[in-house]
Order: C-alpha cells, then sequence, then structure tokens
C-alpha cells in the first residue's frame, strides 16, 4: 500500500473527484480527512468511503475562511499529530460569461474559494510538514489556467475569465510553494484537469468536446486521481514545481 500510515486531508471531498481521491487513498491505506461545507453531504461520503476502509473522518469548513481552515488543520494535527498529505481540490464552478458582463460579486466569489482556499490550506499546514521535513501538496488546477478559456470556446465567445484567472492563480502559487518549500523536503505539485465530464455532463456538451480530444474520450475522475496519487506518492519524491496535464492531449505543453 502506497499511502499506509499516511494522513492526507482532501479538500471539497464530500463529491466528485475529491471523494474519488479520498477513496483511493483510504484504498491504499492513509488515513483521511474530507473536508467540505456541507455537513450533511460530508456524512454520506465518509459513509460510502468506509465501503472501501475505515479510516477515512469529516470536517465541516468553510477554505475560504482562515478561521475554519487553522481550526480544521489543528484538529488532524491533535488526532493524528502530523500531516502528510495535502489535496487542494475545493472549488467553484463558474457560467459562461462575457468579461464585460462579469459581476464584481462572482468574480470575488471564485477567486475567494478556487485561489484564496488553496493559499490558506498550504498556509495552515507548512509548519507542520516543515517540522516533519516531509510533506506532499496536490493543488487542483486546469487546462483552463494555461489556456485561458474552456475547452469549447469560441472565437469571440465568453471564456470563464474569472474561473480561468483562479486556475491560472493556482499554477503559479504551486510554483512559488514548490521553490520556497523544497529546502524542507516538501513537494508542491498541481494536476492541470480537461476535456474530464464530472456527473450529469450532458450528451451535447460531450459531443461537443470529444472531437476535440486527440485520445477520442472524455476524462474520468478516476483518470484525474490517478495522477493526483501518483503526485501525492513517494514514487514521485524527485518531482516538484510541476503541472501534470490530464486532458487526453487537448493541450499539449
Amino acid at each position: 500500500m502506497r499511502f499506509k500510515e499516511k494522513i492526507a486531508i482532501v479538500t471539497g471531498g464530500s463529491k466528485g473527484l475529491g471523494k474519488v481521491i479520498a477513496k483511493q487513498l483510504v484504498q491504499e491505506g492513509a488515513s483521511v480527512v474530507i473536508n467540505g461545507r456541507d455537513m450533511r453531504a460530508l456524512e454520506k461520503a465518509v459513509q460510502e468511503i468506509k465501503e472501501f476502509g475505515e479510516q477515512v473522518s469529516a470536517i465541516r469548513a468553510d477554505v475560504s475562511k482562515s478561521k475554519d481552515v487553522n481550526s480544521m488543520v489543528a484538529q488532524v494535527i491533535k488526532k493524528y499529530e502530523r500531516i502528510d498529505i495535502l489535496i487542494n481540490n475545493a472549488a467553484v464552478f463558474a457560467e459562461s460569461v462575457h468579461i464585460m458582463d462579469l459581476e464584481e460579486e462572482e468574480w470575488d466569489r471564485v477567486i475567494t474559494t478556487n485561489l484564496k482556499g488553496v493559499f490558506l490550506c498550504s498556509k495552515a499546514v507548512i509548519n507542520q510538514m516543515i517540522k516533519q521535513q516531509y510533506g506532499k501538496i496536490v493543488n487542483m488546477t486546469s487546462f483552463t489556467g494555461k489556456t485561458g478559456r474552456v475547452v469549447y470556446s469560441t472565437f469571440g465567445g465568453p471564456t470563464k475569465a474569472h474561473y480561468c484567472a483562479s486556475k491560472a492563480g493556482i499554477i503559479s502559487l504551486t510554483q512559488s510553494l514548490a521553490y520556497e518549500l523544497a529546502p524542507h523536503k516538501i513537494n508542491v505539485n498541481g494536476v492541470a484537469a480537461g476535456s474530464v465530464a464530472p456527473e450529469g455532463t450532458s450528451e451535447d456538451k460531450m459531443k461537443m468536446i470529444i472531437p476535440l480530444v486527440p485520445l477520442g474520450r472524455m476524462g474520468t475522475s478516476e483518470d484525474v486521481s490517478a495522477a493526483t496519487l501518483f503526485l501525492a506518492s513517494d514514487e514521485s519524491s524527485f518531482i516538484t514545481g510541476e503541472i501534470l496535464d490530464v486532458n487526453g492531449g487537448t493541450l499539449m505543453d
């Protein structure tokens, strides 16, 4: 088991990709704390994940609020006396809208959770990881953070600029953290997903995207989780500051 006796926090772990990552970490031996804002959803996710291993629990916290984040991290350290892995997965999504029609409140909503949340959670675990001289931080970013547009954007159409900006910020923050924390044996990397079909993706949208994907299919949460677990494992001990593309070849850089 790659993660035997490792302690992991997965933000946004009550559904979707976060729940898949948490499940796979548990399957591979980690003790996992999932985080989210909806306690009912967290409790339901814990019960589902426990089918694959008992070592999972939940803490309700809003990653955009430092008080919540610091309390969550303090609880994990009190219980386990260490934090080995942080998966910064919590995010809010955004509707396509032209920049000239983008409201300030909507910009703030997306940036505050998606980018500020990564900053606050990473900052909160750093002291413990430095003390350990060990840590793995994996930040979930996106194809959009490299391209400034969603996969299916048409020329002159809306780009989801606020979402793209939040994910681009995560890429740069990942590299800054990696550079600063390298002397403490802390690896910081990112996974840039693209052309992935979350639950509820319409057939029309998939038909629009698949022709743009060289591998000829939509990605799955399991595809993204596999890359995430690689970067969270000791197999990636000589990799830091890397943004790993998981997009079926839609972007090759």
